[in-house]
C-alpha cells in the first residue's frame, strides 16, 4: 500500500559511504524536501519511484509520513478531533477540534509526532508482565 512521505535526509554521510555511483546519489539529493508516493516495507523502509526508471530507498529516519488534509482523528463529545502535517515542522502534526458544520472550536496546536507516539504508547500499549526474582 503507498502512503504519502517526504524526504527528509538530514545527513548524507552514511548514503555517501554506500552509494558508489554519483548518479545515483544525486537522486537522492533531488528527492531530499520532496513528498511522494512510497510503498513502505515491513521493516519500515521506503521505496520511491522518483522517475519512471529510477527509485530510491529510503530508511526510517530518511522520511516522514505526511497527512496533506484535515483528517478525521475521533471524537470528542460532538466535536470531531481532526489532524494533518504540520507544514511548518515535519517531525509534527497539528490538532484542532470542529464541530458538526465544520466550524473550527479550538484553533491547531502543534505536536511532535515522538510525543504522540508516547502517549499512544501509553495508553494504549501493551503493558509487560513483571519478572519476579
Amino acid at each position: 500500500m503507498k502512503k504519502r512521505i517526504k524526504v527528509t535526509i538530514a545527513d548524507f554521510t552514511h548514503l555517501t559511504e554506500n552509494l558508489n555511483n554519483p548518479e545515483e546519489l544525486a537522486l537522492y539529493e533531488a528527492a531530499n524536501g520532496n513528498t511522494y508516493d512510497a510503498e513502505i516495507e515491513h521493516d519500515g523502509y521506503a521505496i520511491v519511484d522518483v522517475t519512471d526508471e529510477d527509485y530510491i530507498e529510503l530508511a526510517p529516519g530518511e522520511y516522514q509520513l505526511m497527512i496533506e488534509e484535515w483528517t478525521n482523528a475521533g471524537q470528542i463529545g460532538e466535536w470531531t478531533l481532526q489532524t494533518m502535517s504540520d507544514p511548518a515542522d515535519d517531525k509534527a502534526l497539528l490538532y484542532r477540534t470542529v464541530d458538526k458544520a465544520g466550524t473550527e472550536i479550538q484553533a491547531p496546536q502543534s505536536l511532535p509526532k515522538q510525543v504522540v507516539e508516547l502517549v499512544a504508547n501509553t495508553w494504549f500499549g501493551k503493558k509487560a508482565k513483571k519478572i519476579e526474582e
